[in-house]
């Protein structure tokens, strides 16, 4: 008997996605939408919302990119994933206003998730957990996932740092968070966010609770140069001096360029060694030159860190991916039957792989299966920890969640 259905629907056409996403699943918990700008957000949320029940949670975002189990990524489409399970409990919190009281609007997500979570409970936790005690080690249940906050921001007022720094002060340490901005396709205008409303400068916070195995994994695929420099002179995302001297010129010179561009850094970029145990590089992509010479990024550089230049090739590219993948599958405990993957990937990341004619879906099929439902979209940033547990907002990396068809005791 199945613990989880998920089912996508993947088109130009809004209804159509719709119907092929409530195919299966009737009754849905959740629908996920990811969605181009040139659909209107509020058609878009309306229509759903009078194919669902009105209990049904609906939540979304527009992107630089669709992806979905029907193709690796589109673009001008809709993609939607409907979920239905009797073992997940799902609370929507919204937080308005980012760019204006981003303490008001981190609080204001939290409380209305977890006042959301508790209306919407749907299965006897007591039950599932004395028998997950009694059937599988306490070495085993360490590692179990109950709770999970899905992140959706927007991805043009450049406050996801200092969201995750209030989320932080609310959550446990050890809770997992993942998620992704929103985009525009690459028009820089203006990005929009469904959390049962239609809403912009704001987040969408899902809390996830539920006793099907999940695990999450974040990676990118760029290994460390030995060029680099010092950041001897930076506020927020912008860097104004490297090695004392003026970023965007000392940036160039170790790119071998003339011009900084989104191009360049699809396929060469650079990262800063996480401070933790396992010393990962992590990708903070620049964006664009100012006037005065400095270098704005799309993720906060720290004053006194070191910008090390990464690069990559079509073979580590596709190495990462599937690594990261597995890793999602081993955080779920490797279950034997998956029930729905939800990606969330760099829309940088999406120029280098079309860059190699590269198809993650290919990959997702050929070693997890092929009629699992995925979806995702392409990001102006993803949120999420290291391994060595570090909450940060990256770039050009691929966050993979991932829920099994299998409770925690099995």
């Amino acid at each position: 008997m199945k613990k989880l259905k998920a089912s996508v629907g993947h088109s130009d056409n809004i209804d159509d996605a719709i119907k092929d996403a409530l195919k299966d699943v009737k009754n849905p918990n959740i629908v996920i939408t990811f969605f181009s700008s040139k659909f209107d957000p509020y058609k878009v949320y309306s229509k759903i919302k009078s194919y669902v029940d009105k209990n049904t949670e609906i939540v979304g975002a527009s992107t630089a990119g669709e992806i979905s189990s029907k193709t690796d990524c589109r673009v001008n489409t809709i993609s939607i994933m409907a979920i239905e399970s009797p073992y997940i409990n799902i609370g929507i919190g919204v937080g308005e206003n980012l760019s204006k009281d981003i303490k008001r609007a981190t609080k204001q997500s939290v409380v209305n998730a977890t006042k959301s979570l508790d209306k919407n409970k749907r299965m006897t936790i007591i039950n599932i957990l004395q028998r997950a005690y009694i059937k599988k080690s306490l070495h085993e249940l360490l590692r179990t996932k109950f709770f999970i906050n899905m992140l959706l921001l927007d991805g043009l007022v450049g406050q996801e740092e200092n969201y995750l720094r209030n989320l932080s002060l609310h959550i446990p340490k050890e809770t997992t968070v993942i998620g992704g901005s929103a985009g525009d396709d690459f028009k820089f205008e203006k990005t929009y966010l469904i959390g049962n409303g239609v809403y912009t400068d704001a987040v969408v916070l899902t809390m996830i609770n539920t006793f099907l195995k999940v695990g999450t994994a974040i990676g990118h695929p760029y290994y460390p140069t030995k060029k680099g420099a010092l950041v001897t002179k930076a506020k927020g995302r912008v860097v104004y001096e490297l090695n004392n001297k003026p970023a965007a010129d000392v940036l160039k010179e170790l790119l071998k360029t003339d011009r900084i561009s989104t191009e360049v850094f699809a396929r060469y970029t650079t990262g800063i060694k996480s401070i933790d145990i396992f010393g990962e590089y992590m990708i903070k992509s620049p964006m664009h030159e100012t006037e005065n010479g400095g270098v704005v990024f799309h993720a906060e550089i720290p004053e006194g860190s070191f910008l090390t230049v990464m690069e990559t090739d079509e073979e580590y590219l596709i190495e990462k991916f599937k690594k990261t993948l597995l890793d999602a599958v081993k955080d779920a405990g490797l279950p034997k039957k998956l029930g729905a993957i939800i990606i969330f990937n760099c829309a940088l990341r999406y120029l280098l792989k079309c860059h190699y004619g590269v198809n993650d879906l290919f990959f997702i099929k050929n070693i997890i299966g092929e009629d699992i439902p995925v979806i995702g979209f392409n990001t102006y940033g993803e949120q999420g920890r290291t391994l060595g547990g570090s909450l940060g907002h990256y770039n050009q990396t691929s966050n993979v969640l991932v829920v099994a068809d299998e409770l925690v005791d099995e």
